[in-house]
């Protein structure tokens, strides 16, 4: 799939976001500049303005590592970012796990702890400078296994 610009970025990650429940794992691949942070940032606004919550400023949780939103009704999104870890096990220390399952889980920078999941949605983002074109390819497990946005 390419994303030839924001809308159509902002168009795909509504698509996504309407199939999100708790528990569910987006994972983020692709190196630095190629879209992750802009879809998370779409996809989070689109279910903060489809709860009436107020908008907030969705930015990278590099530093902090997660940053958590509470959409109302129930619906959390925990917007982590792997980038700094260094070994599987650090995942472990901040509670992944024990939590997920209040959360839509957002995880740029997965690869660290691929085998650690058992049902997500991958989606790697490359980026073309020459073409200004951003790429995707998907890669499900579980309920999202075989996950086409045209569906």
């Amino acid at each position: 799939m390419e994303l030839k610009s924001l809308d159509s970025t902002k168009k795909f990650a509504e698509a996504v976001a309407i199939n999100l429940k708790l528990n569910d794992f987006i994972l983020l691949s692709g190196n630095l500049g190629t879209g992750k942070t802009t879809f998370t940032r779409f996809l989070i606004q689109y279910l903060q303005q489809k709860n009436q919550r107020p908008l907030e400023e969705i930015v990278s949780p590099t530093f902090n590592i997660v940053q958590y939103y509470d959409l109302g009704k129930n619906l959390k999104v925990a917007h982590y970012d792997f980038y700094r870890l260094k070994k599987e096990k650090e995942i472990l220390n901040i509670g992944l796990f024990d939590t997920a399952k209040d959360f839509i889980n957002i995880i740029e920078w997965p690869e660290i702890a691929m085998n650690s999941f058992n049902d997500f949605l991958q989606i790697k983002f490359t980026y073309d400078p020459d073409k200004d074109l951003r790429s995707l390819e998907f890669n499900g497990k579980g309920k999202w296994l075989g996950f086409d946005i045209n569906d």
